[in-house]
Parts: structure tokens; C-alpha cells; sequence
């Protein structure tokens, strides 16, 4: 099963006025009280990021493992999500089960919250799957360590340039800059 630790340890969003934690910052005391709820986490080690809302005389949780997501009704595999869609302060998650499409929802209770997870979620059904990331370790393997940085300087000078356009196409640059700059950065590929 893939792991999707590293993308939610620098993806998911820190911010304890909404309720979103990341390891290593997770809240002991809460993260405890819900834990006794999720019976297929077994150990608060095992959480990477969590979600937390307090609503009057209940609360929402939504924990994330490596590999799952799970909340009060029910937990899936990170890679078994197709699609997110936003509705208010509700997450309505697409799911891949058994071949069939699952509709789950999330109600996170603030708008904000919702927005955030959903970008989330974008993120991991996003995520270039694992024959992608085999297959750029595979065409890297040939090369020299000057050469894969000298390709990685190649795709940001072309990223920059490209923003750069961007910049004079909505006139924040004028042609001259624009052409001395990307005749600059040109020049350290050389």
C-alpha cells in the first residue's frame, strides 16, 4: 500500500485555531480522547495529521495514518480516492471500492476547514503514482550527479522564464526587461 507521509508532513495544512495538526505537533491530550473512537489505529505514533472541530456537546475528528484516512463513519486507503468535492463546510470524498464508486461525506463545520482539507485531498489523488516515480528513478540511474543537476537547473530556468511571461503579459514587466532577463537566465545553462 503507498505511503503518503512525506506529502501530508509537508502539505497539510499546521494550524491549531482551525484544528489541523502534524506530526510532530499533535495534540497528546486530544489526540487521545479520539483514539479510543478509532479502533483500527492502534497506536498515536502512528498518526501523521489530524483534524479536530468542537461543536456543542460533540466534536468531528479526521485522523490520517500513512496509508488511511478515517473519521467517525468510516476509514479508506488514501490511494482509493478519485475525487473531492466541496459543499459549504461538507467534503464529499469519491472512493474506489471493490470497483465501485463510494460517496463519503465530511462535515469538517467551517468553511475554511473544508477549503483546506479539500486541497488536501487534491493533493494526494494528484500524487504521481508509484510506475511514474519507478520510471524517473529508472531514466536517472544512467546519470551522472552533474548531469541530473544540470537537468534540474534546465526545468527551473524554464519555470522561471514561463513565470516571467506571465509578468509581462499582465504588464508588470516591460519587453526589454523581459528579454534581458530571460536572456540571463539562458546564459547559466550554457
Amino acid at each position: 500500500m503507498r505511503s503518503y507521509r512525506v506529502l501530508l508532513l509537508r502539505k497539510f495544512p499546521e494550524n491549531p485555531t482551525l484544528g489541523f495538526y502534524r506530526h510532530p505537533k499533535l495534540p497528546s491530550s486530544l489526540l487521545g480522547r479520539t483514539l479510543v473512537r478509532f479502533l483500527h489505529v492502534t497506536s498515536p505514533a502512528d498518526v501523521v495529521a489530524f483534524y479536530y472541530h468542537e461543536r456543542l456537546f460533540r466534536s468531528y475528528e479526521v485522523l490520517f495514518t500513512d496509508t488511511h484516512v478515517y473519521d467517525k463513519q468510516a476509514y479508506y486507503p488514501l490511494e482509493d480516492i478519485r475525487g473531492v468535492e466541496r459543499k459549504g463546510d461538507t467534503l464529499i470524498l469519491e472512493v474506489n471500492q471493490l470497483g465501485r464508486a463510494l460517496l463519503h461525506q465530511m462535515p469538517l463545520g467551517v468553511d475554511l476547514a473544508a477549503e483546506l482539507m479539500e486541497r488536501v485531498f487534491e493533493l494526494i489523488i494528484r500524487a504521481p503514482k508509484e510506475d511514474a516515480i519507478e520510471k524517473v528513478i529508472q531514466m536517472r540511474t544512467g546519470l551522472n550527479m552533474a548531469s541530473v543537476q544540470w537537468l534540474e537547473l534546465r526545468d527551473e530556468v524554464i519555470r522561471t522564464i514561463d513565470l516571467l511571461h506571465e509578468k509581462y503579459q499582465e504588464g508588470k514587466l516591460s519587453l526589454l526587461e523581459y528579454e534581458m532577463l530571460r536572456e540571463d537566465l539562458l546564459r547559466r545553462l550554457l
